[in-house]
């Protein structure tokens, strides 16, 4: 079984084949070398994905595996079938088309799966139109030729075997695939390939072919004839093992045999008459799976390859699981905004404006902000400490700390202070209160104007905002109808595209006025605190004053 590894990121890159389906198995197939091994560039090559538990997670699949798609290199769907899926024992084989194979390079397919859609297994398109006959013995039902020739089979026992359901032999059991059109292939080169577990030693026949070809057991070596020609296999098969044996009839009239991949036998014979039924494991006692007759004569290479992949070995390693998730909001959104009008434009534009001159006041008042409440800690500790209110080092912390609304009342007070102690020691008298006061309102009044400057630019983005993309929505969903009507297509792939697109004027409206919002509501409340802060300050430095000063 292959490994788990992760893959290269432009496999991760690829588009999404499917939207109704969530998660996606990546796969990488190596062909040649230090892989399957296929010596030469191929069209088709059915290959087999042997899933278990630890390469997909069952549960997440439909208990069919009718929701299993299949991508190729180049992200579309390429065709497959399901030989069988087992959810409670956790395995399943899937065969799936393998597409321009090279074997100089790796290529990166992905298995999708988890949602609600509807098979699209195809098992006659996996094959090429070389192959006349594929037999597996898994599922419910007659046996099944996965071709496109459809060739009609008998029945034989099965039971667990090389994947999923094997035919299943006894001796006394024969499978007979009925002659067709498509198996009339008399002096044509052709392939022949099986998986074979022999219980012992035998003298069954595996597959014959009367007057044309068979291969049967010598004990436990393969022997077949071509024509009446005779080879034996200088490689015998295992018992109670699955074996690959293949037989080539080329055009050149050399027949070659091949067991697990490997050349076992040659010889020189004619191309056979090719009539008459296929007759299968009669006198055999074992088992048979994966029976492909093809009017080809296939390379060393592919046999081998067929030998290695077909049993886990060599061609598919399998990759990472990926979830779709935000990657398709940004592909949906990416859809609407290529749908936008020139009118949603202008719209989304002077939104995008408001936005800028929105963040701009917010940004200016939190740092104005900040620094009035740090100078206003500073000066408010070394007010708290000072003995006299016109002290030297006290005027000094108010000059160093000017940013501080207190500093300013506090300057405002001592200003008073100085234009009254220009004649002698400054006496304030009840009037000379009320004017102190007069002139700590107006530069407190001063101060609470500058606090709030250009927060009007906030609610306008709060109140504008929503409306000036309603409009934009509005004037969008209008020009998508009108264009509807004037092109009689009525659908839902007409109408969404620009409906969202004109939404999107709406969202946009929305990004101005929720930061904006937020943004005033939290500078509001600082800047009442702040006003808090110097109106009790202000009561403070006149009581002051007029304890120290007073007539």
């Amino acid at each position: 079984m292959g490994s788990l590894v992760a893959m290269p990121a432009n496999a991760q890159d690829a588009d999404w084949l499917d939207d109704s389906l969530a998660v996606r198995k990546e796969i990488a197939v190596k062909p040649g070398a230090g892989g399957a091994g296929l010596d030469a560039k191929v069209a088709t090559f059915p290959f087999a994905l042997r899933l278990s538990t630890q390469t997909l997670a069952f549960e997440d699949v439909k208990p069919d595996g009718a929701d299993l798609r299949v991508a190729g290199p180049d992200g579309k769907r390429v065709d497959h079938y399901v030989e069988n899926f087992d959810p409670k024992a956790g395995l399943a084989t899937v065969w799936v088309k393998g597409v321009n194979f090279d074997p100089a390079s790796t290529q990166n397919y992905h298995l999708y799966y988890k949602g609600d859609a509807a098979s699209t297994a195809n098992s006659s398109a996996v094959f090429d139109a070389s192959e006349v006959l594929a037999l597996d013995f898994s599922g419910t039902g007659p046996i099944k030729d996965r071709t496109r020739n459809n060739n009609q089979a008998s029945s034989v026992p099965t039971a667990a075997g090389f994947a999923g359901q094997s035919a299943t032999f006894s001796g006394a059991e024969i499978l007979r695939v009925a002659t067709s059109s498509s198996l009339e292939i008399a002096g044509r080169p052709f392939t022949l390939m099986l998986w074979v577990k022999p219980r012992g030693p035998s003298t069954g026949v595996l597959v014959d072919r009367s007057g044309s070809f068979s291969i049967g057991l010598s004990g436990l070596n393969p022997v077949a004839t071509v024509g009446g020609v005779q080879l034996a296999s200088g490689i015998a098969l295992a018992a109670d093992t699955w074996s690959h044996v293949a037989l080539v009839a080329r055009a050149d009239g050399k027949v070659e045999l091949y067991v697990n991949g490997k050349l076992a036998g040659t010889a020189q014979a004619a191309l056979p008459a090719q009539s008459g039924d296929i007759v299968i494991g009669q006198g055999f006692s074992g088992q048979i799976d994966n029976v492909r007759f093809a009017a080809v004569d296939r390379t060393p290479g592919y046999i081998n390859a067929v030998a290695q992949s077909d049993n886990g070995k060599g061609l598919v390693t399998f990759g990472a699981e990926q979830e779709r998730s935000g990657k398709f909001e940004i592909g949906y959104f990416v859809t609407v905004i290529k749908s936008v009008t020139l009118e949603g434009w202008i719209v989304i534009a002077m939104c995008a404006v408001l936005l800028v001159l929105a963040l701009a006041v917010m940004v200016q008042k939190f740092g104005l902000l900040g620094k009035i409440e740090k100078q206003n800690r500073a000066f408010e500790k070394a007010y708290a400490g000072a003995a006299e209110i016109d002290g030297a080092t006290l005027e000094s912390d108010a000059k160093r700390n000017d940013a501080s609304t207190l500093s300013q009342i506090y300057r405002a007070g001592l200003l008073e202070i100085s234009h009254r102690s220009k004649n002698g020691p400054a006496r304030f008298t009840s009037s000379g209160i009320e004017a102190l006061k007069a002139r700590i309102d107006a530069v407190s009044s001063n101060q609470a104007f500058e606090l709030s400057d250009k927060l009007v630019v906030l609610t306008l983005s709060i109140a504008g905002g929503p409306f000036l993309g309603l409009l934009g929505t509005v004037i969008g969903v209008m020009i998508t109808f009108a264009a509807i009507a004037a092109e009689g297509n009525v659908n839902v792939n007409a109408i969404a595209p620009g409906v969202a697109a004109a939404l999107l004027a709406t969202a946009a409206g929305l990004a101005v006025a929720i930061p904006a919002l937020f943004g005033y509501n939290l500078i509001v409340t600082r800047i009442k605190r702040i006003n808090a802060a110097n109106r009790s300050f202000a009561d403070t430095l006149v009581a002051r004053i007029a304890e120290q000063f007073g007539a």
